[in-house]
């Protein structure tokens, strides 16, 4: 193989991860974004549910139980898609560890977006309030896939009294 048959094959190999990267983590960002509307008009049905003047108050274990149903399988999604975005980010970084340009003395160039933040967000987590300043994404939406959860669970109780 010639040198510009390799550099023609390393950069489809690079659009092709940059492809796979941007596809997973426009679907992460879609799929929660449908979560929040589906487990939002769940909870509104659960909430009709304990009105005053509405009959049948133990059909508010429905909405709830699949709150909590909706909320499992869609945290298990967000997992699926993050392990699919390493996957992408790791072949990036690799392109960006081989591509030529001269690191600085004590981090990645600047040019190197995804080592660059890597190292950046390694450097952040060092102190002592970092794990509550810096959340990522995934803490941010387990955060969230929990509340709806509990919503649900608490739901589905008081609607059994």
């Amino acid at each position: 193989m010639t040198d510009a048959q390799e550099a023609v094959d390393l950069s489809c190999l690079r659009k092709q991860a940059w492809d796979y990267f941007q596809l997973h983590a426009a679907q992460r960002l879609t799929t929660f974004n449908f979560y929040i509307v589906m487990s939002s008009l769940v909870s509104t049905a659960m909430v009709a549910s304990f009105q005053k003047d509405f009959r049948l108050r133990h059909l508010g274990l429905i909405p709830g139980a699949f709150l909590i149903l909706l909320s499992l399988v869609f945290w298990q999604l967000d997992e699926r898609n993050k392990v699919l975005i390493r996957v992408g980010e790791r072949a990036l970084k690799y392109f960006e560890h081989h591509s030529g340009l001269q690191d600085e003395a004590t981090s990645p160039h600047i040019a190197k977006v995804f080592l660059r933040e890597e190292f950046d967000t390694n450097l952040s987590k060092g102190g002592t309030l970092s794990s509550l300043r810096y959340w990522s994404y995934s803490k941010c939406f387990r955060a969230i896939f929990i509340f709806f959860g509990t919503i649900g669970a608490i739901g589905a109780f008081f609607s059994l009294r």
